[in-house]
């Protein structure tokens, strides 16, 4: 059951179960690579006035061989271990205005998101998006790089709860690319719960709806973005 305290921002309520730090392991796709690399990712979300900051980190995942990719996060967690920075991104999300009605017990108002976002790799990101329940999607709207950034054209990433765990995967579309590929995937378990300005706790461990999956139940925002490819 999710515990929402009384001084939360409501504009971030939509979105409080994602709120706190995460930890966890994933697979990251390098260009050139036959094999894709073992990641280490920290996320940390809190709130910042009425939008919500994240800051997630992705690091080189050390281990003695190969890795089942049935792991949980704390499983895969005990038997990598964490090497240097590989990126670090900082991402604003606002969550817009709703109906203002309170949707039926077990039910989810589908929202729509927008973000920021800037990275190490010399790229900055506006974002758009649509959050339902435990599971959001974001798609970029506009993408500018400096001279050392990878040619980024486009990037869209999705997120959810499953059975506590924050699992997400983001594609990317590269110049010159005629479609979309993974680029990075992870599950992380909750380390630490998020806190308002009173202290208090933000449980917003809430699980997954009866009959969805925010892995496999995609929501379609392909009308928030007005280009289907991005600008440098």
């Amino acid at each position: 059951m999710m515990v929402i305290p009384e001084d939360l921002p409501t504009e971030l309520a939509p979105v409080a179960w994602i709120l706190g730090s995460w930890r966890g392991w994933g697979m990251l796709v390098v260009a050139g690579e036959d094999e894709d690399r073992v990641v280490v990712e920290d996320v940390d979300a809190q709130i910042c006035g009425t939008q919500m900051r994240m800051i997630t980190s992705v690091f080189e995942g050390v281990t003695d061989g190969g890795i089942d990719p049935r792991l949980d996060a704390a499983d895969g967690l005990a038997v990598i271990a964490t090497g240097d920075l590989l990126r670090q991104e900082t991402l604003y999300l606002k969550v817009l205005p709703g109906s203002g009605r309170l949707p039926e017990p077990g039910q989810y108002e589908p929202r729509e998101l927008m973000a920021s976002s800037s990275d190490l790799g010399g790229c900055a990101a506006l974002w758009a998006g649509v959050d339902l329940g435990p599971r959001v999607q974001l798609v970029t709207d506009t993408i500018a790089r400096d001279s050392t950034a990878e040619p980024l054209e486009h990037l869209s990433r999705m997120c959810g709860l499953v059975g506590g765990e924050l699992m997400w995967t983001q594609e990317r579309t590269l110049e010159g690319d005629e479609e979309a590929a993974i680029d990075l995937s992870g599950r992380l378990t909750r380390t630490a719960f998020a806190r308002t300005a009173s202290g208090e706790e933000i449980d917003a461990s809430d699980p997954t709806p009866e009959g969805g999956s925010p892995l496999f139940d995609v929501m379609d925002v392909s009308g928030l973005s007005e280009s289907g490819a991005d600008d440098e």
